[in-house]
């Protein structure tokens, strides 16, 4: 048997095994998903960052690698799309953009960004395409939302963007939401203070208890179609998933991704042992925890 026919094998027997569980999809997928597969918690920050997005000025969102920053931030932006599909009030309708701050290295190259996800031509020098945005409150109706990802890692000087961003934060009609790893952004924000001081909602992820962890797998599991996950992924496989993601949501995905495909090649429910043995555990851990 070739590799090809046993990966068409293997892509059989994990499609077969999900379905028999109800599944129409892979459950832990980095998909943007719909707001019922975000954890309680979740579903909070992402309210209050959409109340502050479409009343306020400036947000900022901070988090350590893997809690979720990027993926919410998608899911925003997606929804707020969505929503303006049905309102017919231009003035009461957003256009939301997301760029991410760590590809470009001056304010110039994010104005372009801003642009070219609006449609906008960017053939002119970056006095007159800031005046494009400069100028959004008389040309335009709808309030424009700015997320720019991880925006501490930017090449850009920190004094320029940051000067950029306050002036950008003072024009009508426009709202702004920022991100980064939480220690980057402090030390961004203190070398701007007059963008700090625009501040008006702070939002940081922090690592999920295990209830939460849970949660959040069970969340997957029932909008992916699975009513039965109690028995399809035991106690003690919350628990080794939880463990080996140390709170962190993007691992505990991930991790649970790979014991699902053991499990299913194993035709068995997700518990402690196919946890660790997917995710490479020594024999030794294993076998003392």
């Amino acid at each position: 048997m070739t590799t090809f026919d046993e990966k068409i094998g293997r892509d059989q027997r994990f499609e077969a095994f999900i379905q028999r569980w109800g599944l129409k999809k892979d459950p832990f997928s980095f998909e943007i998903p719909s707001i019922d597969s975000f954890a309680p918690t979740q579903q909070e920050d992402i309210r209050k960052i959409k109340q502050l997005l479409l009343e306020g000025k400036v947000g900022v969102l901070t988090g350590d690698l893997g809690m979720g920053k990027t993926t919410l931030c998608e899911f925003i932006v997606s929804a707020l799309r969505e929503e303006s599909l049905s309102i017919t009030d231009p003035s009461k309708q957003t256009i939301p953009v997301l760029v991410h701050g760590a590809a470009y290295k001056s304010s110039g190259e994010i104005i372009r960004a801003i642009l070219l996800a609006l449609e906008m031509p960017v053939d002119k020098d970056d006095a007159s395409l800031f005046d494009v945005l400069r100028r959004w409150h008389h040309d335009h109706q709808e309030r424009l939302i700015i997320i720019i990802d991880d925006i501490p890692e930017s090449g850009a000087n920190v004094l320029e963007i940051g000067e950029f961003l306050r002036v950008l934060s003072d024009i009508q009609n426009i709202s702004i939401l920022i991100n980064g790893e939480k220690n980057q952004m402090q030390r961004f924000l203190e070398k701007v203070p007059s963008l700090r001081d625009r501040v008006q909602l702070y939002v940081e992820l922090k690592p999920m208890n295990k209830e939460t962890i849970k949660d959040l797998l069970k969340l997957r599991l029932r909008a992916a179609g699975c009513l039965n996950y109690d028995a399809l992924i035991t106690p003690n496989g919350f628990d080794a998933i939880y463990k080996l993601s140390n709170g962190n949501p993007r691992l505990a995905l991930k991790v649970a991704d790979k014991a699902l495909h053991l499990a299913a090649a194993l035709d068995v429910p997700i518990n402690e042992r196919v946890v660790k043995k997917a995710n490479k555990v020594s024999f030794w851990r294993r076998l003392f925890g």
